[in-house]
Protein backbone atom coordinates (compact mmCIF):
# COMPACT_ATOMS: atom_id res chain seq x y z
CA UNK A 1 0.00 0.00 0.00
CA UNK A 2 1.20 3.25 -0.97
CA UNK A 3 1.52 6.24 1.52
CA UNK A 4 -0.96 8.50 -0.39
CA UNK A 5 -3.64 5.26 0.12
CA UNK A 6 -2.55 5.17 3.86
CA UNK A 7 -3.14 8.48 4.40
CA UNK A 8 -6.44 8.49 2.63
CA UNK A 9 -7.83 5.35 4.54
CA UNK A 10 -6.58 6.88 8.12
CA UNK A 11 -8.23 10.03 7.34
CA UNK A 12 -10.92 8.46 6.98
CA UNK A 13 -11.14 5.86 9.93
CA UNK A 14 -10.50 9.62 11.82
CA UNK A 15 -13.65 11.20 10.15
CA UNK A 16 -15.87 8.55 10.61
CA UNK A 17 -14.56 8.18 14.13
CA UNK A 18 -15.83 12.04 14.99
CA UNK A 19 -18.68 11.94 12.64
CA UNK A 20 -20.23 8.78 14.96
CA UNK A 21 -19.07 10.06 18.35
CA UNK A 22 -21.91 10.33 20.60
CA UNK A 23 -22.90 14.55 22.50
CA UNK A 24 -20.60 14.56 25.40
CA UNK A 25 -23.71 15.79 27.14
CA UNK A 26 -25.92 12.98 26.05
CA UNK A 27 -25.94 9.30 24.18
CA UNK A 28 -27.12 9.54 20.24
CA UNK A 29 -30.99 9.65 20.33
CA UNK A 30 -31.64 10.63 23.84
CA UNK A 31 -33.13 13.77 25.49
CA UNK A 32 -33.21 14.82 29.05
CA UNK A 33 -35.46 14.15 31.28
CA UNK A 34 -39.06 16.03 31.92
CA UNK A 35 -37.50 16.96 35.19
CA UNK A 36 -34.67 19.75 33.67
CA UNK A 37 -31.80 20.20 33.21
CA UNK A 38 -30.23 18.23 35.84
CA UNK A 39 -32.58 15.62 35.50
CA UNK A 40 -31.23 12.23 33.97
CA UNK A 41 -33.40 9.58 34.37
CA UNK A 42 -33.89 6.87 31.77
CA UNK A 43 -35.43 8.40 28.52
CA UNK A 44 -38.30 7.05 26.80
CA UNK A 45 -38.85 4.68 23.63
CA UNK A 46 -38.19 6.15 20.39
CA UNK A 47 -41.04 5.21 17.79
CA UNK A 48 -40.08 2.56 15.81
CA UNK A 49 -36.54 2.70 17.72
CA UNK A 50 -37.12 0.54 20.81
CA UNK A 51 -35.50 1.45 23.83
CA UNK A 52 -33.28 4.91 23.61
CA UNK A 53 -29.84 4.01 25.98
CA UNK A 54 -29.75 5.86 29.33
CA UNK A 55 -27.00 8.67 30.27
CA UNK A 56 -23.35 7.06 31.27
CA UNK A 57 -22.00 10.13 33.42
CA UNK A 58 -23.78 11.25 36.79
CA UNK A 59 -23.64 15.03 36.31
CA UNK A 60 -26.27 17.10 37.81
CA UNK A 61 -27.09 20.54 37.94
CA UNK A 62 -25.71 23.02 40.91
CA UNK A 63 -27.39 25.59 42.59
CA UNK A 64 -25.78 28.14 44.95
CA UNK A 65 -28.43 29.05 47.57
CA UNK A 66 -27.66 32.75 49.34
CA UNK A 67 -28.91 33.66 52.60
CA UNK A 68 -32.33 33.84 53.15
CA UNK A 69 -35.25 33.18 55.82
CA UNK A 70 -38.37 30.74 56.12
CA UNK A 71 -40.74 32.12 58.38
CA UNK A 72 -43.71 30.96 60.15
CA UNK A 73 -47.21 32.83 60.03
CA UNK A 74 -46.89 33.94 63.92
CA UNK A 75 -44.09 35.87 63.01
CA UNK A 76 -44.56 37.18 59.69
CA UNK A 77 -47.78 38.64 61.42
CA UNK A 78 -45.67 40.17 64.11
CA UNK A 79 -42.86 41.48 60.98
CA UNK A 80 -45.22 42.80 58.73
CA UNK A 81 -48.83 42.94 60.70
CA UNK A 82 -52.12 41.03 60.98
CA UNK A 83 -53.26 39.10 58.51
CA UNK A 84 -50.19 39.89 55.89
CA UNK A 85 -49.37 37.79 53.15
CA UNK A 86 -46.06 37.36 51.26
CA UNK A 87 -45.91 38.81 47.38
CA UNK A 88 -44.52 36.47 44.83
CA UNK A 89 -41.19 37.38 42.89
CA UNK A 90 -40.12 34.82 41.65
CA UNK A 91 -40.53 30.76 41.31
CA UNK A 92 -37.71 28.54 42.22
CA UNK A 93 -35.80 26.45 40.59
CA UNK A 94 -37.00 23.69 43.14
CA UNK A 95 -40.62 24.03 44.90
CA UNK A 96 -41.24 27.28 46.24
CA UNK A 97 -40.74 31.28 45.42
CA UNK A 98 -38.69 33.66 46.08
CA UNK A 99 -40.95 36.98 47.72
CA UNK A 100 -40.41 40.58 47.37
CA UNK A 101 -40.45 41.33 51.13
CA UNK A 102 -36.89 41.16 52.87
CA UNK A 103 -36.13 41.55 56.32
CA UNK A 104 -32.98 43.20 58.21
CA UNK A 105 -31.00 40.49 60.69
CA UNK A 106 -29.18 41.42 63.72
CA UNK A 107 -26.39 39.87 65.83
CA UNK A 108 -24.94 40.22 69.28
CA UNK A 109 -22.29 42.41 67.66
CA UNK A 110 -25.00 45.42 67.14
CA UNK A 111 -24.41 44.67 63.70
CA UNK A 112 -26.55 43.73 60.78
CA UNK A 113 -27.19 42.06 57.46
CA UNK A 114 -30.11 44.10 55.03
CA UNK A 115 -32.41 42.66 52.80
CA UNK A 116 -32.23 39.21 53.14
CA UNK A 117 -34.37 37.72 51.36
CA UNK A 118 -37.62 36.05 52.57
CA UNK A 119 -38.49 32.46 50.76
CA UNK A 120 -41.79 31.01 50.62
CA UNK A 121 -44.35 29.45 51.24
CA UNK A 122 -44.62 29.55 54.96
CA UNK A 123 -43.34 26.78 57.56
CA UNK A 124 -43.99 25.97 61.20
CA UNK A 125 -40.88 27.08 62.53
CA UNK A 126 -38.79 30.59 61.33
CA UNK A 127 -35.51 29.35 60.25
CA UNK A 128 -32.42 31.76 59.02
CA UNK A 129 -29.71 30.22 56.81
CA UNK A 130 -26.85 31.63 56.46
CA UNK A 131 -23.13 30.87 55.14
CA UNK A 132 -20.18 31.45 57.54
CA UNK A 133 -19.25 34.64 56.29
CA UNK A 134 -22.49 35.96 57.44
CA UNK A 135 -22.34 34.54 60.85
CA UNK A 136 -18.85 36.31 61.40
CA UNK A 137 -20.44 39.28 60.72
CA UNK A 138 -23.36 39.37 63.21
CA UNK A 139 -20.86 37.82 65.79
CA UNK A 140 -22.80 34.00 65.94
CA UNK A 141 -21.40 30.78 65.68
CA UNK A 142 -24.23 29.20 63.67
CA UNK A 143 -24.20 25.39 63.65
CA UNK A 144 -24.34 23.45 60.41
CA UNK A 145 -27.92 21.56 60.20
CA UNK A 146 -30.37 19.87 57.77
CA UNK A 147 -33.06 22.27 56.87
CA UNK A 148 -35.52 21.91 59.89
CA UNK A 149 -33.43 20.71 62.28
CA UNK A 150 -33.11 23.99 64.75
CA UNK A 151 -33.73 23.14 68.38
CA UNK A 152 -30.50 24.19 70.07
CA UNK A 153 -29.19 26.32 66.82
CA UNK A 154 -28.43 30.20 67.46
CA UNK A 155 -30.01 32.94 68.31
CA UNK A 156 -30.41 36.71 66.32
CA UNK A 157 -33.24 39.35 65.67
CA UNK A 158 -35.42 39.62 62.51
CA UNK A 159 -36.45 43.24 61.98
CA UNK A 160 -39.47 43.91 59.45
CA UNK A 161 -41.37 47.19 59.21
CA UNK A 162 -43.80 46.67 61.74
CA UNK A 163 -42.13 44.63 64.68
CA UNK A 164 -39.21 42.36 65.57
CA UNK A 165 -39.13 39.06 66.41
CA UNK A 166 -36.40 37.66 69.18
CA UNK A 167 -35.02 34.16 67.54
CA UNK A 168 -33.61 32.00 70.74
CA UNK A 169 -32.81 29.65 67.77
CA UNK A 170 -33.47 29.47 64.38
CA UNK A 171 -30.24 30.60 62.62
CA UNK A 172 -28.42 27.46 60.79
CA UNK A 173 -25.97 27.15 58.48
CA UNK A 174 -27.36 24.60 55.82
CA UNK A 175 -25.69 21.28 55.71
CA UNK A 176 -24.50 20.74 51.81
CA UNK A 177 -27.37 18.54 50.17
CA UNK A 178 -29.02 17.80 46.68
CA UNK A 179 -32.53 17.47 45.52
CA UNK A 180 -33.36 14.14 43.21
CA UNK A 181 -36.66 13.07 41.64
CA UNK A 182 -37.48 9.81 42.53
CA UNK A 183 -36.72 8.69 38.64
CA UNK A 184 -33.81 9.89 38.92
CA UNK A 185 -32.87 8.41 42.30
CA UNK A 186 -33.90 5.57 40.84
CA UNK A 187 -31.37 5.80 37.89
CA UNK A 188 -28.75 6.54 40.47
CA UNK A 189 -29.75 3.70 43.26
CA UNK A 190 -29.59 6.55 46.04
CA UNK A 191 -31.95 6.38 48.73
CA UNK A 192 -33.60 9.29 49.99
CA UNK A 193 -31.33 10.74 53.12
CA UNK A 194 -28.08 9.05 52.11
CA UNK A 195 -24.95 10.93 51.86
CA UNK A 196 -22.98 10.63 49.15
CA UNK A 197 -19.86 12.69 47.05
CA UNK A 198 -20.02 15.29 44.69
CA UNK A 199 -17.12 16.28 42.16
CA UNK A 200 -16.37 19.91 40.80
CA UNK A 201 -14.10 20.42 37.92
CA UNK A 202 -12.27 23.58 36.82
CA UNK A 203 -9.16 25.22 38.49
CA UNK A 204 -10.73 25.70 41.95
CA UNK A 205 -11.87 21.96 41.30
CA UNK A 206 -12.81 19.61 44.74
CA UNK A 207 -14.68 17.65 46.26
CA UNK A 208 -17.93 18.14 48.48
CA UNK A 209 -18.18 15.17 50.93
CA UNK A 210 -21.29 14.67 53.50
CA UNK A 211 -23.99 15.77 50.72
CA UNK A 212 -27.36 14.93 52.05
CA UNK A 213 -29.75 13.19 49.33
CA UNK A 214 -33.37 14.74 49.37
CA UNK A 215 -35.77 12.50 47.02
CA UNK A 216 -39.26 13.46 46.31
CA UNK A 217 -41.28 13.03 43.37
CA UNK A 218 -42.05 16.66 42.59
CA UNK A 219 -38.39 17.67 43.12
CA UNK A 220 -35.97 19.07 39.92
CA UNK A 221 -32.70 17.25 40.22
CA UNK A 222 -30.45 20.02 42.16
CA UNK A 223 -27.19 20.56 44.57
CA UNK A 224 -27.31 23.04 46.50
CA UNK A 225 -24.29 25.08 48.30
CA UNK A 226 -24.43 28.29 50.28
CA UNK A 227 -22.02 30.92 48.77
CA UNK A 228 -18.61 30.06 51.22
CA UNK A 229 -19.04 26.73 49.28
CA UNK A 230 -20.00 28.04 45.92
CA UNK A 231 -17.10 30.61 46.13
CA UNK A 232 -14.47 28.18 47.25
CA UNK A 233 -15.23 25.93 44.11
CA UNK A 234 -15.41 28.96 41.94
CA UNK A 235 -19.36 27.47 40.60
CA UNK A 236 -22.12 29.51 40.27
CA UNK A 237 -25.95 28.82 39.02
CA UNK A 238 -26.04 26.14 36.85
CA UNK A 239 -22.28 24.93 37.04
CA UNK A 240 -22.52 20.98 36.27
CA UNK A 241 -21.07 18.69 39.17
CA UNK A 242 -20.91 14.95 39.45
CA UNK A 243 -22.12 12.68 41.98
CA UNK A 244 -18.92 10.03 42.80
CA UNK A 245 -17.82 7.57 44.99
CA UNK A 246 -15.50 8.61 47.31
CA UNK A 247 -14.81 5.79 49.57
CA UNK A 248 -11.33 5.34 48.34
CA UNK A 249 -10.14 7.99 50.39
CA UNK A 250 -9.81 7.35 54.35
CA UNK A 251 -13.06 9.56 56.22
CA UNK A 252 -11.40 12.19 58.44
CA UNK A 253 -12.93 14.02 61.44
CA UNK A 254 -12.43 17.16 62.22
CA UNK A 255 -8.86 17.86 64.15
CA UNK A 256 -6.84 20.33 64.98
CA UNK A 257 -3.36 21.06 65.22
CA UNK A 258 -1.18 20.94 68.31
CA UNK A 259 -1.23 24.44 69.65
CA UNK A 260 2.58 25.11 68.90
CA UNK A 261 1.73 24.89 65.15
CA UNK A 262 -1.43 26.85 64.90
CA UNK A 263 -0.53 30.02 62.36
CA UNK A 264 -1.43 33.25 64.88
CA UNK A 265 -5.10 35.09 63.27
CA UNK A 266 -4.39 38.34 61.07
CA UNK A 267 -6.54 41.02 63.21
CA UNK A 268 -9.23 42.00 61.43
CA UNK A 269 -12.04 44.52 61.96
CA UNK A 270 -13.28 44.94 58.09
CA UNK A 271 -16.76 42.88 58.82
CA UNK A 272 -18.04 45.54 61.93
CA UNK A 273 -20.72 48.06 60.93
CA UNK A 274 -23.24 50.07 62.16
CA UNK A 275 -27.08 49.53 61.28
CA UNK A 276 -28.44 52.05 59.45
CA UNK A 277 -32.04 50.35 59.32
CA UNK A 278 -34.58 52.88 60.33
CA UNK A 279 -36.61 49.91 61.42
CA UNK A 280 -34.11 49.01 64.66
CA UNK A 281 -34.86 52.17 65.79
CA UNK A 282 -38.33 51.87 65.68
CA UNK A 283 -38.91 48.56 67.00
CA UNK A 284 -36.12 48.34 69.42
CA UNK A 285 -38.67 47.53 72.27
CA UNK A 286 -39.90 45.00 70.26
CA UNK A 287 -36.30 43.24 70.18
CA UNK A 288 -36.16 43.99 73.91
CA UNK A 289 -39.30 42.37 74.79
CA UNK A 290 -40.25 40.06 71.84
CA UNK A 291 -43.34 41.43 71.36
CA UNK A 292 -44.67 44.24 68.72
CA UNK A 293 -44.41 47.61 69.93
CA UNK A 294 -48.40 49.15 70.48
CA UNK A 295 -46.95 52.48 71.73
CA UNK A 296 -45.34 54.28 68.78
CA UNK A 297 -42.15 56.69 69.22
CA UNK A 298 -41.96 60.03 70.54
CA UNK A 299 -40.94 63.04 68.69
CA UNK A 300 -37.31 61.88 69.95
CA UNK A 301 -37.27 58.71 68.84
CA UNK A 302 -37.92 57.27 71.80
CA UNK A 303 -40.36 54.20 72.80
CA UNK A 304 -43.57 55.59 74.16
CA UNK A 305 -43.74 52.25 76.06
CA UNK A 306 -44.12 52.97 79.73
CA UNK A 307 -42.14 49.25 79.65
CA UNK A 308 -39.28 50.22 78.11
CA UNK A 309 -39.59 54.19 78.00
CA UNK A 310 -35.82 55.22 77.39
CA UNK A 311 -35.33 52.85 75.10
CA UNK A 312 -33.08 54.24 72.40
CA UNK A 313 -29.48 54.73 71.57
CA UNK A 314 -26.76 57.05 73.05
CA UNK A 315 -26.81 58.79 75.97
CA UNK A 316 -30.12 60.66 76.04
CA UNK A 317 -31.58 56.68 76.44
CA UNK A 318 -31.05 53.25 76.85
CA UNK A 319 -31.89 49.97 75.30
CA UNK A 320 -34.53 48.17 77.55
CA UNK A 321 -33.54 44.43 78.37
CA UNK A 322 -35.67 42.11 79.71
CA UNK A 323 -37.24 38.66 79.56
CA UNK A 324 -40.64 39.99 78.35
CA UNK A 325 -44.10 41.16 79.25
CA UNK A 326 -45.60 44.76 78.32
CA UNK A 327 -46.70 47.69 79.28
CA UNK A 328 -48.86 46.57 81.78
CA UNK A 329 -46.83 43.34 83.12
CA UNK A 330 -45.15 43.72 86.37
CA UNK A 331 -41.69 42.66 83.89
CA UNK A 332 -38.64 44.67 85.05
CA UNK A 333 -35.94 45.79 82.38
CA UNK A 334 -32.62 47.25 82.68
CA UNK A 335 -31.70 50.93 81.10
CA UNK A 336 -28.44 50.44 78.98
CA UNK A 337 -26.61 53.28 77.32
CA UNK A 338 -25.51 52.56 73.39
CA UNK A 339 -22.75 54.26 72.37
CA UNK A 340 -22.47 54.32 68.20
CA UNK A 341 -20.10 56.32 66.17
CA UNK A 342 -23.69 59.36 65.53
CA UNK A 343 -22.90 60.17 69.49
CA UNK A 344 -19.01 59.51 70.04
CA UNK A 345 -18.48 63.61 70.09
CA UNK A 346 -20.11 63.87 73.18
CA UNK A 347 -17.29 61.22 75.15
CA UNK A 348 -14.26 63.05 73.44
CA UNK A 349 -13.65 65.02 76.68
CA UNK A 350 -14.45 62.81 79.56
CA UNK A 351 -13.44 59.54 77.98
CA UNK A 352 -15.81 56.07 77.52
CA UNK A 353 -16.36 54.28 80.87
CA UNK A 354 -17.63 50.50 79.73
CA UNK A 355 -19.57 48.80 82.72
CA UNK A 356 -22.54 46.18 82.51
CA UNK A 357 -25.18 49.20 81.84
CA UNK A 358 -22.79 50.11 78.84
CA UNK A 359 -22.61 48.45 75.04
CA UNK A 360 -19.89 50.35 72.94
CA UNK A 361 -20.94 49.43 69.10
CA UNK A 362 -17.69 48.21 67.51
CA UNK A 363 -17.08 50.55 64.58
CA UNK A 364 -17.66 53.54 67.72
CA UNK A 365 -14.81 51.95 69.39
CA UNK A 366 -12.10 51.61 66.26
CA UNK A 367 -13.21 55.66 65.72
CA UNK A 368 -12.58 55.86 69.32
CA UNK A 369 -9.34 54.63 69.12
CA UNK A 370 -7.97 56.26 66.44
CA UNK A 371 -9.21 59.54 67.74
CA UNK A 372 -7.23 59.11 71.04
CA UNK A 373 -10.71 58.99 73.29
CA UNK A 374 -9.74 56.99 76.50
CA UNK A 375 -11.77 53.80 77.32
CA UNK A 376 -11.94 52.59 79.91
CA UNK A 377 -13.71 48.87 81.40
CA UNK A 378 -15.19 48.51 85.10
Amino acid sequence: MDAEQLIRDVVKNVLEKLLGEKSPAFQAGERPAPGGPGALGTAGSAAGSGSIPVRKDRKIVCGVSVRHIHLCKEDLEILFGKGYELSVLRELYNPGFASKETLTVVGPKLTAIQNVRILGPLRSKTQVELAKTDCIVLGIDAPVRASGDTVGSSSCVLVGPKGAVVLKDGAIRANRHMHLSSVDADYFGIKDNQVVDVRVGGPKGLTFNNVQVRVAPDFKTELHVDTDDGNAADIVNGTMVEIVDASCVSPLSSQMADKSMIPPSIPDGSFTGEAIDPNLIRNICAMATGQPCSKGQDASGNCANSAVTGAGTGTGGGLGTGTGGNSSGGTSFTKKTVITLANLDEFAAGGINVNNNVILSPLAKDEAVIRGIPITYS
